[in-house]
């Protein structure tokens, strides 16, 4: 190894000042992007939970004996090789930039996870098996920058966390995973400002009886962005984003909010679902807002109807559970369990959510004619509404057969094109 070098500074976001040795990591990542003279990869290095158990069991002390402990281990291992800069830049984070391709690095840390997979730490009584994860990627012109590829570093880190301990995952510039990620991260503040300017508007697509009584008419809201020169356009990649950098739950009180401003500036007798993400399910104060929201505009509370995907309300069901039995029996809101079908459904979990609609997920109804299984499900999800005095919504119906067939079915509402298409609601940007 040529030169290491290690800076006990911290860096928790790319582009940080300073850290405090007085030395930025992405400030010596611009260094090599100048130089551009030889064959470098990146690879963030991340520790696993195990110096968390160390200080819930033994205490800081025992915490930072662990974190040292797998911080000489590792510089230890990186001896061997052409290590340019190794740098600790979170507690339990190492970034090195190495002087091989990204395959030979890829091998180098394969070989290292396998190493610390038969490390035990042992302290005074208790011993601790860490592990790492890692994610390389090559330093090339095609970043452009440093922040880049250091973002490009961190999503395959991402990737490697997401499937467990011991896994090293290589992006290179040409991922697609990564292409989409680099687009997000540049669609942040544009995502953020939309919000803060009310550039989001409203679309409503209706949502039409077929074998229910219509007592109240009933639409969904989607959102759409209107960009500065008036085009309108798809949320999809918006909502991507907000996804990514955990920004759901801002983009949902933003619909709460212009919905229940607009039910009291246009009166009308329709109920609106608005669809609220998994973080937002996971955030405790999220009931006292709509309570605050639905009092502050006077609004009817039943023109308000949620809709939580099935995935979401599973996974988190406890909070889902509880935050569903509250928004209706304490506030009187309707609620919609979404996309019902690709999850887990089945008789025992269906009854589990006190909701007033089972929406079947559009791709059953896409091959409603043509596979037998689909109308298997329909059939079965809507013989489960009825069952629990529940209603039963198909999505995305597009072609006149499918909407017989799901007549002959006996399936409530349809949603979809051929029943009627998005159309402007409400410009929240408009006083």
């Amino acid at each position: 190894m040529n030169l290491m070098r290690f800076f006990r500074g911290r860096v928790s976001m790319p582009g940080a000042a300073t850290t405090d040795s007085g030395v930025c990591f992405i400030g010596e990542l611009k260094r090599f992007f100048l130089q551009n003279n030889r064959i470098r990869t990146l690879a963030l290095i991340e520790l696993n939970n195990a110096y968390q158990v160390a200080r819930l069991i033994q205490g800081n002390e025992a915490e930072d004996q662990l974190i040292t402990t797998v911080e000489r281990y590792i510089f230890t291992f990186l001896r061997d090789y052409d290590c340019e800069i190794a740098v600790k830049i979170e507690p339990n984070r190492f970034a090195v930039v190495l002087n091989h391709d990204a395959k030979a690095v890829l091998g180098i840390f394969e070989t290292l996870a396998e190493t610390m997979d038969q490390l035990e730490v042992s302290i005074a009584d208790k011993t601790y098996y860490p592990k790492v994860m890692t994610g390389i990627t090559p330093l090339t012109p095609e970043y452009r920058s440093a922040e880049l590829a250091f973002s490009a570093a961190d999503e395959a880190l991402y990737q490697a966390r997401r499937m467990g301990n011991s896994i090293v995952k290589l992006l290179l510039p040409d991922d697609d995973k990564l292409h989409r990620y680099t687009k997000s991260l540049r669609l942040l503040p544009v995502l953020r400002e939309g919000l803060l300017k009310k550039s989001f508007v409203f679309y409503a697509q209706p949502i039409i009886p077929i074998n229910a009584e219509n007592n109240m008419s009933k639409a969904e809201i989607l959102l759409r962005y209107k960009a500065a020169d008036g085009r309108i356009l798809p949320p999809r990649e918006y909502l991507y984003t907000a996804a990514l950098f955990n920004v759901s739950r801002e983009v949902d009180l933003y619909v709460l909010e212009h919905c229940c401003r607009f039910l009291r500036d246009q009166p009308s007798d329709t109920a609106y679902s608005i669809n609220i993400s998994g973080a937002t399910v996971r955030y405790p104060p999220f009931f006292d807002k709509v309570k605050q929201c639905i009092r502050f505009y006077g609004v009817d509370s039943e023109q308000i109807c949620f809709e939580i995907t099935e995935n979401v309300a599973d996974q988190d069901y406890h909070q889902a559970s509880l935050l569903m039995y509250r928004l209706k029996n304490e506030l009187g809101c309707q609620l919609s369990l979404d996309d019902i079908g690709i999850g887990s459904s089945n008789l025992a979990n269906l009854p589990k959510y006190d909701v007033d609609y089972l929406k079947i997920d559009g791709s059953f109804v896409q091959t409603l004619l043509t596979e037998p299984y689909s109308e298997q499900v329909v059939r079965f999800i809507d013989a489960a509404a009825k069952l629990h005095q529940k209603f039963s919504v198909a999505e995305y119906v597009e072609h006149p057969m499918q909407l017989q067939k799901l007549n002959d079915i006996g399936v409530d509402y349809a949603q979809g094109y051929l029943t009627g298409k998005p159309e402007m609601l409400f410009d929240c940007s408009l006083d």
